[in-house]
Formats: structure tokens, sequence, C-alpha cells
């Protein structure tokens, strides 16, 4: 099927854009960041739901913005402070770019947060997602963006397969966010105050599209059973002219990759075996030790002996284990949960307690173990001990506790 004109002529993109904005108007979820045209809130908030859903975000941004509410704060703030107020974000190499981003701008923009697309596509961390969306939201600049609740949009409107890195995406995408930047501002009605219409923020038009593109995305043009009836676009959609037949995919996401994954949870007098991570994704979070399991092990409830290792962790014979679902990036890793005793000294590790897991920063997994093992029955369970008392022990003979 050809494409139509409205998808070419300018009047029907202009009609098209109106809809749009009318629609995100009525419909915008109330998120806190849409209440404020702060870059640095707003580059804070981009930031964040990179790879992660709004719904996780939303308390980790109040939270942050109660702490760290400028650029000054961030720059200063000591990296395990940081690393605490993300904890469970995952994807932890953003935090890094964004302590050295805010560094560079007080360095080199005097602390001002840079007012230009390219500038601040500068910046540690960002790309042109993420520049485009603190560009039209923070200064009305019409830069698009496309990700691939977009990139979904724009191929049904269409009719033909388009992806969140295909040029056409972008190009139809900052077409309709320049025609936007005529428009005027657009009220969020569903972020007015109750009962008071007038209180109603109002957001800069180029941020208007751009975000109304991703919450119809992400509430409405889903990737499976779409709600075509309560799609503002439906008239001019070719995906419901033509009975909901998707365009064929460029590109399909692979299958999730298994692994097997054993965690151990050595406790002595009440304090716990963990350790910190100094290289990787999760660098200056603390871990509990987990081994990786070949996929064609069955389960035996033995721990593998790492062979350029000198330690040894025994498991509970009376422990069951129960297995619990992690997934990182494009692996699915099935996490053995064991209590265990550790037979000889395990120098990365350090026995803490209660308040010091509470006051440090843990991985993601780490504290998803940690929650299922307190709110299963192997919180009652007896747990094997490792002597002598973590206080009495010398550094050369194993762990240390930290003070």
């Amino acid at each position: 099927m050809t494409e139509p004109a409205h998808a070419r002529h300018p009047a029907e993109l202009r009609a098209l854009v109106r809809v749009l904005l009318r629609w995100f108007g009525h419909n915008a979820r109330n998120l806190p960041w849409r209440r404020t045209r702060d870059p640095y809130a707003i580059w804070i908030a981009e930031v964040m739901l990179q790879q992660t859903r709004v719904s996780t975000v939303q308390s980790y941004w109040e939270r942050w913005m109660r702490e760290l509410p400028d650029l000054p704060s961030l720059a200063r703030a000591h990296p395990r402070r940081l690393r605490k107020l993300w904890e469970g974000l995952g994807y932890y190499r953003r935090l890094d770019h964004l302590r050295s981003a805010a560094r560079l701008i007080l360095e080199q923009h005097a602390g001002r947060f840079p007012h230009t697309y390219d500038e601040i596509l500068k910046l540690p961390g960002i790309g042109p997602y993420t520049a485009g969306a603190i560009a039209s939201a923070a200064f009305n600049l019409p830069t698009p963006v496309v990700d691939g609740n977009v990139a979904r949009v724009l191929s049904r409107f269409r009719g033909r397969p388009l992806t969140a890195r295909s040029a056409d995406s972008w190009a139809l995408a900052t077409r309709l966010v320049q025609i936007a930047a005529r428009c005027m501002p657009v009220a969020l009605l569903p972020l007015a105050e109750p009962g008071r219409p007038g209180t109603a923020p109002l957001c800069p038009p180029c941020s208007a599209l751009n975000q109304a593109l991703m919450e119809l995305g992400a509430t409405i043009c889903l990737p499976h059973n779409p709600r075509c009836t309560d799609c503002p676009l439906r008239s001019r959609c070719l995906h419901a002219r033509q009975g909901g037949a998707d365009p064929g995919r460029a590109t399909r996401r692979s299958p999730a990759e298994p692994r097997r994954l054993v965690a151990c949870l050595v406790r002595s007098h009440g304090h716990w075996l963990l350790h910190q991570r100094s290289t990787g994704v999760n660098r200056g979070y603390w871990e509990l030790p987990v081994f990786e399991l070949p996929s064609d092990r069955p389960p035996s409830g033995h721990f593998p002996t790492d062979p350029e290792s000198w330690f040894e962790f025994e498991p509970s014979p009376t422990q069951g284990p129960p297995t619990i679902v992690h997934h990182i990036t494009r692996f699915r890793y099935h996490v053995e949960i064991r209590a265990a005793r550790l037979k000889r000294p395990w120098p990365p590790g350090h026995w803490l307690t209660p308040r010091q897991l509470q006051n440090r920063p843990l991985s993601r997994l780490t504290t998803k173990i940690l929650h299922h093992w307190t709110s299963t029955a192997g919180a009652t369970a007896k747990h094997p001990e490792h002597d002598p008392a973590p206080h009495k022990r010398h550094a050369s003979e194993g762990p240390t506790l930290l003070k």
C-alpha cells in the first residue's frame, strides 16, 4: 500500500501535530518532572529513564531531587552517597556519567547547564535521544526524540517498518517537532491541582510533541494488542486501516540468554559476608558471594570451587535451594540461594552488620536476594555460623569487620 497523502502533505502534518498536542494535554501521565523546566531536574529524570520503567524511576527521582537539588550538590557528593541513591536502578555506569558531567558543567560552563543541543550532546553519557529530550523540555528547541515507543508509533502510522535508528524515523520526528515549535504551550490538565483547572502547568510545545509520541507508544500503541480504539491517530494510521496488521519489523529482539548462578549467604554472629566490587558494571557496590554455574550442570546443592582461588564455601545440609529470576540486559539469571559456611579465608570479604548493610550501596541482585531470604522460610531456618567471631579474627585469617 502506498503512503497516503496525509503522511507527506504539510497541512496534514500540521493537523497531526495539533491532534497529538491536544491529546497529550488531556492524557499526560502525572509525572513530577513534567512540572519543571529546570534542565538539571529534567536531565536527571531522562538519565534515570534510560532502560528503566517510569513506575520505577518516580520515587528515585523524587528522593534524588530532595537530597541533590542542583548541579553543585551532585558534583560535590561522595561516590558512596551517589551509589546509595542509585541503588537498585541498575546500569550503574549512568551514575559515573552524571557525576563527570556535573563537574564538567561547573568547570567549562560556569555551572550553567548547556543551552544548545550540540553542547548537551557533548556531556558524558548523553546520546541524541537524551540530548533531544532535554533540549526540547527545558529550552523548547525543535529537537526530535526517537526511542522504541516513538519508532513503533511512526512505523504503524506510515505503514512500513521503522526503528529507533532509522533515518526515516528521525526525519519524520524532526518535521513534526519543527511544526510544533510554532504552536502554543500545552496545558497539562491531569497535572492541575484538584478542583483548580487553571493551575495546570504549561508544557513547551516541542517537549509536548515529543512526549506525546512517547506517551502514545507507552500507553496506547503497545507492542502487542495496541488499543487502537483509544488512539487519537486511528483515522490517520495505516496500521488501523489495514486491520491491525503490523508492518514488518526490521529487527527483532533476541530471546533472553539463560544463565545459572548460586549465591552464598554466610553469616556469623549476626554479621553477613559481602565484598565490594572494584571493577565491572557494579563497581563500588557491595555484593554477596555469587558464582556462575555451567548451564549443563544439574542442581546439586553444592557450590563450585574457583580453581584460581583458595577459598571454599560449604552449603548447609538442611537448607533447600530457593531460586529467584534476575534479568540483566540480554541475560536471564536463575539464582540459587544457599545458606553456607566459609571453610577457608576469603580475602575480599568483609563482615557487615544489618545497620551497615542499610547504609552501604548494594547491588540490585544482592538486594533482591536478601529481601527474598528474609521474606521466606529461609529467614527462620537454621543458618550455619562461621567461627571465630568476626571481631576476634585477624585479617590474615580471613574477612575483617568494617567499622
